[in-house]
């Protein structure tokens, strides 16, 4: 178990009935088992946590060929130790108001 949460990886899947299939690419190509993954309202959340940049930022690279798909929501690399570092690749959640 890691002391302290440095990076991680989320990506956000509508749950459609091609999610099964997309849960499979995506964790394809993450190369590893997601950390946790949740299920809220339709949308199931799967977070990898990282040591290093670079393993971060290689997981979330090659999750980048999802974001074409509609049923990808958010796909965010996070830097504890910077946010301002944190990258986001896609972000379509809609802001209720």
């Amino acid at each position: 178990m890691r002391d302290e949460l440095k990076f991680e990886v989320v990506v956000w899947l509508k749950k459609t009935d091609t999610f099964a299939a997309l849960r499979d690419q995506a964790l394809d190509l993450a190369v590893e088992d997601p950390f946790e993954s949740t299920e809220y309202e339709g949308t199931v959340d799967l977070h990898w946590r990282l040591d290093t940049w670079a393993e971060a930022e290689a997981v979330a690279k090659a999750l980048t060929v999802l974001c074409d798909r509609p049923e990808v929501v958010l796909l965010r690399l996070t830097n504890f130790n910077d946010l301002d570092a944190s990258i986001t690749y896609k972000d379509a959640r809609r802001v209720k108001h």
